[in-house]
């Protein structure tokens, strides 16, 4: 079987991606495509964005069904993800601190010379 690659198959437009567009280029795009989509098949689809916590397990429950194998525990993959945003607080939580120090220590009150922060 040959290794499951991820395709850009569908193009998207936001509804409320539309209301950004100024109004004269709005008609110019979406009437034409209301005439064109009547010609085509009524399709019905699952959008997940990139930053729902779903994202990859939709990816993941994907390859996994095109590789014929079975579903993941998805419990497991919840679990480490829920897991991974605590690392990844707790990193920008060490990079504030640090950032902070550094500020204190080149305030008025310097550090003992040769005391560096790493």
């Amino acid at each position: 079987m040959s290794e499951f690659k991820r395709e850009d198959r569908y193009i998207i437009i936001k509804r409320s991606d539309l209301k950004k567009v100024p109004v004269a280029y709005r008609s110019a795009l979406v009437d034409p495509m209301f005439s064109l989509l009547s010609h085509l098949p009524r399709r019905e689809c699952v959008v997940v964005e990139h930053d729902w916590p779903e994202y990859h397990l939709v990816w993941a429950m994907i390859q996994h069904r095109m590789a014929g194998k079975p579903v993941p525990n998805f419990n497991d993959w919840r679990r480490a993800d829920e897991l991974q945003q605590l690392l990844t607080a707790a990193d920008q939580q060490i990079d504030d601190l640090r950032a902070e120090l550094k500020a204190l220590s080149l305030g008025p009150c310097k550090m003992i010379a040769g005391d560096e922060l790493p």
